[in-house]
């Protein structure tokens, strides 16, 4: 039996699936304490900040849908994958990894764990003898934290004494209430794995998501959803959705 759980990525606004579970699923993060010798006690250990955590997948990209296939509606070649990572790596762009756990019977647990942003550190790919189209893959993903300054445009007072004001972008005239990717919206109803209602699924009961992604639609469900920080959460109806503030 596969393993309960979807692994999904997300980069520029697109939202990614492995089509196959790893057997296992490590994550590792460490924490290098300070070492000490203290006369009269001993050596002691003092605690410092945590490492970044660092996750290992190892699993396959099938050359050929089968049954077992996570993403049967949406089946995508190797190809796909492998230039997903790769670019990530050369453009050295940090992509969300959102893992989303469920029960046998679909309903999702570990809701609160909503993913982190990663950067790819190791990905090597291996075809066998046998497997014509399958490849196989060995991917290291090392937790990425913004180390950016924030800047903000500072407008001088026209009159002394004034206080200064922080000058913000125009906003786009998009109607108010609209559906559109970055519009955020309360959500009432079942979000799927996959646009076609694939499961797993999950229920959401007036929480406040993103729309990440928009599709054909003719599709059940061609509405994709995020969490507030960006989590992938699943495909919706659009009458599932109401927008209440445009991006």
């Amino acid at each position: 039996m596969p393993n309960n759980f979807g692994l999904f990525f997300s980069r520029d606004g697109a939202v990614t699936r492995l089509p196959v579970n790893p057997e296992k699923l490590p994550v590792a993060r460490e924490m290098e304490g300070g070492s000490y010798n203290v006369l009269g006690i001993g050596p002691i250990l003092t605690p410092r900040t945590p490492g970044l955590r660092e996750v290992a997948i190892s699993s396959l990209f099938p050359g050929r849908a089968y049954p077992g296939v996570l993403t049967p509606n949406e089946f995508r070649p190797p190809e796909f994958y492998i230039r997903f990572f790769e670019d990530a790596m050369n453009d050295e762009a940090p992509i969300l990894y959102t893992p989303v756990r469920y029960y046998e019977d679909g309903t999702p647990f570990f809701t609160g764990d909503e993913g982190f942003f990663v950067l790819v550190t190791q990905f090597r790919t291996e075809e066998r003898g046998g497997e014509t189209g399958d490849f196989y893959y060995d991917l290291t993903l090392s937790e990425y934290r913004d180390y950016a300054p924030r800047t903000v445009q500072i407008v001088q007072p026209a009159q002394q004494g004034q206080p200064a004001a922080v000058a913000a972008e125009p906003s786009r005239s998009i109607p108010q209430g609209q559906l559109v990717v970055g519009a955020s919206c309360v959500a009432n109803g079942s979000y799927y794995a996959s646009s076609y209602g694939d499961e797993p699924h999950g229920t959401a009961s007036g929480r406040t998501v993103v729309v990440s992604r928009m599709v054909d639609g003719s599709r059940a469900y061609p509405v994709h959803v995020t969490t507030e920080s960006g989590g992938p959460l699943g495909w919706m109806k659009k009458d599932a959705l109401q927008a209440v503030k445009s991006p």
